[in-house]
């Protein structure tokens, strides 16, 4: 069985429908809400872990109800959980995802008590794959040092120095528009499609050993293959929250791609993954399985 190690954010997260966004100053109370993990780093691990890759999760939990809670819900689809580290000093993070029902949007509150590191990174076996979001920026790049030749793929979400630095560690870095265009100063215009291929361009003479997927919100995601830079549509539906689906958009690009498939595929599956996350509400509750993918992809490119 493959095996897969996730490093990076966990949190439990609090998903609270609204028909409206609450107006400041006014005291609202929430009768619909769910509860469950949440953070890039365990939202990847629990979907590797569903499509069937032996996965370990690392990062650190508080010693609370929260982090009770997800541990439990790792538990529950055998993930390896030898490398979280418990703090007993600062709870659990958790996530407060406040979703417009009307607008189909979402606001997103981190509560920390801290940032606080991995103590270790000291794992006792090879992994085939390996996957970091750059929140812990000191041991993504330990454990990317550690594994040079193994597949990594960086979630490049968080535009700061650190994460930056990770280009130059990671195999694949699955950016976000915004982090896209930070790094190589282009600015995406739709309209003219020459600077999708400048800003990819650009992304490649500043790191020649990685390969870039970008992803595009609902106009897909940019990626090159045989030195043909191409766009893969997203999947179109009927959109109850996009929160979870840029996570669950790498963790099917990283499953595909150490299922020994190209890049193409493995961006064409993601894209499908994104899309039928984004009919539900919650990171966890999205995730789709591995046959309603496979069964879209065949339909439209086999």
């Amino acid at each position: 069985m493959l095996k897969a190690i996730c490093l990076g954010r966990i949190s439990y997260e609090i998903d609270l429908p609204v028909e409206t966004m609450p107006k400041e100053g006014t005291v609202n109370e929430f009768f619909e809400k769910q509860g469950n993990v949440g953070g890039e780093a365990a939202t990847i691990g629990c979907c590797l872990a569903r499509w069937g890759i032996s996965t370990s999760v690392a990062g650190v939990l508080g010693n609370d109800v929260f982090g009770t809670r997800i541990r439990k819900e790792f538990d529950k689809l055998r993930i390896d959980t030898r490398y979280i580290e418990p703090s007993y000093d600062n709870d659990t993070s958790i996530s407060v995802v406040l979703v417009n029902k009307a607008l189909k949007n979402h606001t997103i509150y981190n509560l920390s008590d801290k940032f606080v590191s991995l103590k270790k990174c000291d794992f006792d076996f090879t992994p085939d794959l390996i996957c970091v979001d750059g929140y812990d920026s000191v041991q993504a790049k330990n454990l990317l040092e550690r594994f040079p030749h193994c597949l990594s793929v960086l979630d490049a979400n968080l535009i700061t120095s650190s994460v930056v630095e990770l280009l130059k560690k990671a195999k694949y870095a699955v950016c976000t528009k915004e982090f896209a265009e930070n790094v190589s100063g282009v600015k995406i215009d739709f309209q003219v499609p020459a600077t999708l291929v400048e800003l990819y361009q650009k992304l490649k003479k500043k790191y020649l050993n990685t390969e870039f997927v970008v992803t595009l919100g609902d106009r897909g995601a940019l990626y090159c293959i045989n030195s043909q830079i191409k766009v893969s549509p997203s999947l179109k539906v009927d959109i109850s929250d996009t929160h979870g689906c840029g996570s669950i958009f790498r963790a099917m690009f990283a499953h595909t791609l150490v299922n020994g498939n190209d890049v193409e595929k493995a961006v064409k599956m993601a894209c499908i993954a994104a899309g039928l996350a984004a009919k539900k509400i919650g990171s966890i509750e999205s995730i789709p399985t591995l046959e309603e993918v496979r069964n879209i992809y065949d339909q439209n490119y086999s």
